[in-house]
């Protein structure tokens, strides 16, 4: 598997797992900013590969 779909999954798990019931406040916090990361990886990679 691409790096660029693993981090799309990855994506797409965290913006599920984020909304998940009974989540504290400073995990919520925590989680958000790897989500941004993996985010700002994903259009890295976008632009490196010329994804469109």
């Amino acid at each position: 598997m691409k790096p660029y779909k693993k981090q799309h999954i990855i994506k797409h798990a965290l913006e599920h797992y984020i909304k998940r019931p009974g989540a504290s406040d400073e995990d919520l916090n925590q989680e958000k900013k790897v989500l941004e990361e993996v985010k700002a990886d994903i259009q890295q990679m976008k632009e490196q590969y010329n994804i469109k």
